[in-house]
Formats: C-alpha cells, structure tokens, sequence
C-alpha cells in the first residue's frame, strides 16, 4: 500500500505541477515541426528553444480550421509509424522505451521484475539503475505517455534524501544540461535558518525541490516533496508530443463523471 500510495501522490502532485505550466486550450496555439515538415508538437508558446533550432525545427501558427484534436491525431500517427520503423540504433524517449508504445511494447523491454500492474499502469524492480528505486510507465488509451523512477529506500537522517536529491540532480544536469527551472519552495519558514532540519521541513509538508530539464521530445522533472509525514523523491519523464492530448481526455472523462454524478442526483 505504501508503494502505491507515494505513486498516486507522485502523480497527483507532478500533475498539478505541468498543469499550471499546460498551455490554455483558448490560447492562441502554434505547431512544432521537424526538420522534415513533420508535426511533433501543439503549443501555445511560440518560441523555439536555440537547441530545436539548430536542429532545423520550426514554429508556425495554426489555422483557425485547424483544430487541436486533429493535429494531435497527426502527432499520434507520425508516432506510431516511427516506431513501425524504428531500427536497433534508434535513440529512445525513456529507457528502451519511445513515447506510445503499447504496454505490451514496453514490457518486452524490461527484464526486471514487476512489482504492481493494472490497465493504467505497470511497475517494474529496474535494479540495473539502482536498487532503492522502482520504476513505473503510464499509459492512457493503451499509449505511453509518462514514465517515472520512485526512490523507495529509508533514511534514518532525514536531510540524506537532499543529499541524494543533488546526487540525482547533479547527473541529470550533466546528461541534459543546465535546467530549464530550479525551485526551493517554502510554505512554511519555521526551519528555513535552520538546515539541519530541512528534511523534517520536507516531511511536514513544508519544504519542496523542484528541478526542470527538456529535451526535443521530454520533459524531465525531479522532485522532492513529502506529504502527511511520508516523503517522495522521485523523476518523471513525460511526453511533450502527447501532453495537451492526455490533457484533453482527462478533461472530457471529468466532465463524463460531473454529468453522470448531476443526474444522479
């Protein structure tokens, strides 16, 4: 129960997260594409990262008859035919894996041992990155959208998971460059000038770290944040080709659920 409980915060809490930085569906929003035409990517942000444009991709606006379901329906096939071609030298979005695999594609992936599964979710042991972490894929509509490593070893001294929270982000900073975002977020100063107690900051609810890095295809947050006494460190990789269309299914299956709870009544 604990195993899944620090996943469901975990996701929960980096969902509120990258949907207060998604784009507003009444925005006016731009396509992304490749160095071969190719859309990857619906956003309301009309700047390319320097990166991206040394590659050869480019932003333009989209038609007013173009509409945000369509285009990502072009971004999900452009996917999947990517995988129908892919080869062995492929460079992956996360693991060995790419952003819409099928839960049975990424399963064929892994060799470690899976610890939790459902329609949703599967989660494996990956003990080939590191014994105290787990790793879980999430899937909507049977595609891969985000990925997640969840730290699940003890610390007696609390501040040792800052301490391996700057392990983890000093190595993520040398394979991805310098981060996008780096936030120390305090609710509550009362230990703030006191450092030997920030890990019990962190477990009161009072102390969160948020780090941010992207590549062309993912964005990678590490955090670390606890809630109700328990503490979560964790990194989640997602899909920046299927972010606004998982997005939208969450809130068209919200609002399913609003209507069907008013007519109950």
């Amino acid at each position: 129960m604990k195993r899944k409980y620090y996943f469901v915060i975990l996701f929960l809490t980096l969902t509120i997260f990258f949907t207060i930085n998604t784009s507003n569906v009444n925005a006016k929003m731009y396509k992304i594409l490749d160095s071969k035409g190719n859309i990857i990517l619906v956003t309301d942000n009309p700047v390319l990262l320097n990166k991206a444009q040394e590659e050869g991709y480019t932003i333009t606006p989209m038609l007013e008859e173009e509409s945000i379901e369509a285009t990502q329906g072009q971004i999900l096939n452009g996917q999947e035919n990517k995988q129908e071609t892919s080869s062995g030298g492929e460079k992956y979005d996360f693991r060995k894996t790419n952003w819409g695999m099928s839960k049975e594609q990424v399963k064929e992936t892994e060799k470690g041992k899976i610890v939790s599964e459902n329609e949703d979710e599967v989660i494996f042991r990956v003990p080939d990155f590191d014994d105290n972490f787990e790793c879980g894929y999430s899937f909507l509509e049977n595609k891969l959208y985000n990925s997640t490593y969840l730290f699940i070893g003890e610390h007696t001294n609390l501040n040792d998971y800052i301490d391996d929270y700057e392990r983890i982000k000093e190595a993520l900073t040398k394979k991805y460059g310098k981060p996008i975002k780096d936030t120390i977020s305090w609710k509550n100063d009362l230990y703030k000038n006191y450092k030997q107690y920030w890990g019990l900051a962190i477990v009161s609810g009072d102390l969160d770290y948020f780090t941010l890095w992207e590549t062309s295809t993912t964005t990678i947050l590490l955090a670390l944040f606890g809630n109700n006494y328990d503490i979560s460190l964790g990194i989640r990789y997602e899909s920046k080709e299927l972010r606004q269309w998982v997005v939208k299914i969450r809130e068209k299956e919200k609002k399913e659920k609003e209507i069907k709870t008013l007519e109950g009544l």
